[in-house]
């Protein structure tokens, strides 16, 4: 057995229950606990409960502060800029959404920017409830230095993911992507797996290219398409550090329970024309996607999103897979606090 299947709803209640007891206050840790699952249902195991144990260490190493405490620095009718206090980022980067989400539905475009905040999670979850609200949303997020500039052999950059969510007739179509070749715990996941990662990923700490997951998890990330990847990167970095007073990726302390900055922006297409006639366009341009040729070796063109979509459909009838290593690390927050593990499939 390589993993262990549990359902969505306990495993939910066992990470509420686990945040509870390191001090996280019920509702932040629901809010919390929502993002976590949600991400672990969609397949982004990078980003879903493999983070739990990681995110309470933060707590207990003083990285993270276990209550938030949001406070607003600066607000127009377009813009909000927000300091959470060093709290959990779901919790923070969420008010920074719906703040964003409120003001596009009132003035056409809503901004939000968020500093001093521990790690965000799943940018998708943002974008995705942007894009459900019909509207254009956008997200950035900066982190520890892991990725070097192209050219470069040093870490300058966080894995720096940016995410966008359209909304269409159906369900919304959403791209969230690192700008780095991989994001730093899919490396993580591949050691847990014991999986070789694929060339052009990671250097190691000496600069040298590497297909192992534990010399690249150690070493350097690589940025996605060479100095297109690079560009990219840079530009989360300029949007969550110089432009809202984020912390710089290289003074992030390196851990999966921290972050630099997060910046959310929601466009509501009527500020251009009816509602209705954008969403015939979306779909024009979704059907024309649909109905591509496939390429050989492809069965279908898929949109942004599909997979993931997909994926959280049949975990929800067949349970979310856990690794037995993270199983593993629920079993030793289970012993050391009293909580009851999520109960198997």
């Amino acid at each position: 057995m390589e993993a262990v299947r549990v359902p969505k709803e306990d495993l939910h209640r066992f990470c509420v229950e686990a945040f509870g007891k390191v001090g996280v206050p019920k509702e932040e840790a629901k809010i919390v606990a929502e993002h976590l699952v949600e991400a672990s249902l969609r397949g982004v195991d990078s980003h879903g409960v493999i983070r739990v144990p990681y995110y309470i260490e933060g707590i207990k190493k003083g990285l993270v502060n276990a209550k938030s405490s949001i406070s607003i620095v600066k607000e127009t009718p377009v813009s909000a800029l927000l300091d959470g206090g060093n709290g959990l980022g779901e919790v923070v980067a969420k008010k920074a959404m719906e703040i964003a989400i409120e003001k596009a539905k009132t003035s056409g475009v809503g901004l939000a920017g968020a500093k001093n905040l521990g790690h965000v999670g799943m940018l998708a979850y943002y974008t995705k409830r942007v894009a459900e609200n019909k509207l254009i949303g956008f997200a950035f997020a900066n982190g520890p230095a892991l990725v070097a500039p192209w050219g470069g052999a040093e870490r300058v950059f966080g894995t720096n993911p940016l995410s966008y969510a359209f909304p269409t007739k159906n369900k919304p179509i959403v791209l969230d992507v690192a700008t780095s070749a991989t994001a730093h715990f899919k490396i993580k996941v591949a050691m847990i797996r014991g999986e070789e990662l694929a060339p052009g990923l990671a250097l190691d700490k000496d600069g040298n290219p590497t297909t192992d997951p534990t010399k690249a998890f150690e070493g350097i990330l690589l940025p996605f398409g060479a100095h297109k990847g690079y560009g990219f990167s840079l530009l989360v970095t300029l949007m969550t550090v110089p432009l809202i007073d984020g912390t710089f990726d290289k003074d992030v302390v390196l851990h999966a329970s921290t972050q630099g900055g997060f910046f959310v922006m929601a466009i509501n297409p009527t500020l251009f024309r009816e509602y209705e006639e954008f969403i015939e366009d979306i779909q024009r341009v979704v059907d024309t996607i649909k109905s591509t040729k496939p390429a050989k070796g492809f069965k279908e063109v898929l949109l942004p999103g599909e997979i993931e979509e997909r994926v959280a459909e049949e975990r929800a009838k067949k349970g979310i897979p856990i690794d037995l290593e993270v199983w593993k690390s629920f079993e030793e927050l289970s012993e050391e606090y009293g909580v009851e593990l999520p109960k198997p499939l």
